[in-house]
């Protein structure tokens, strides 16, 4: 109960004031409790920060692994995963903004934080879920329905066009526009704009 309390705060805290300026002291004081209570469950603030991700990532990766276990066209599974990725980044899109500033130095006036190992630590997690997205195309590769193409390549730039829909306000948290977003993400992926072959 305490510690859920604690990632809660954190949570609030990390989303409203970045890394670099939040403090434990803040997040004790939301959170209402003590430091030794914090300093029980959390070693510092950077292992605090990153049970908050871990833990707020575990259940859209879950869904993500089922995506791509279904036994269905590719396709169909792109579509899916791409809402399921919407889904993610509009409920936390406060924080992750916060995550990609300090793997990358985007977004706000401080330099980040994070040493190139902290860096590379959170990184693996998104290689994981773009891991995910390339299995995804490389089976519809294998289905026919996917032309041959760098998967890898491709699943990063599928990846980077959901996140900027969100962080750009194009999606807000509603059912219908977060469905409209992503059926519009895929068609625009997987059949392109133009309305003439090359």
């Amino acid at each position: 109960m305490k510690r859920q309390q604690i990632l809660e705060a954190a949570y609030t805290i990390f989303s409203r004031k970045g890394y670099h300026r939040a403090t434990v002291d803040e997040i004790i004081a939301l959170a209402d409790t003590g430091k030794g209570t914090v300093y029980k469950y959390f070693v510092n603030k950077e292992q605090l920060f990153y049970t908050l991700i871990k833990e707020r990532s575990a259940n859209f990766e879950a869904e993500l692994k089922e995506i791509a276990a279904l036994t269905e066209p590719a396709l169909n599974k792109v579509k899916k995963a791409i809402k399921i990725f919407l889904e993610f980044y509009v409920a936390n899109a406060d924080l992750w903004r916060v995550l990609m500033h300090e793997m990358r130095g985007l977004g706000h006036e401080e330099p980040s934080n994070f040493t190139e190992a902290q860096r590379e630590k959170y990184r693996e997690r998104f290689v994981h879920t773009i891991g995910i997205l390339q299995a995804i195309l490389q089976e519809g590769i294998e289905q026919g329905t996917i032309r041959n193409c760098d998967i890898h390549k491709a699943a990063h730039g599928l990846f980077s066009v959901i996140v900027m829909m969100v962080f750009q306000g194009f999606v807000n948290d509603s059912s219908e526009s977060i469905d409209a977003a992503a059926n519009g993400i895929a068609d625009i992926f997987l059949y392109g704009v133009a309305t003439l072959k090359k």
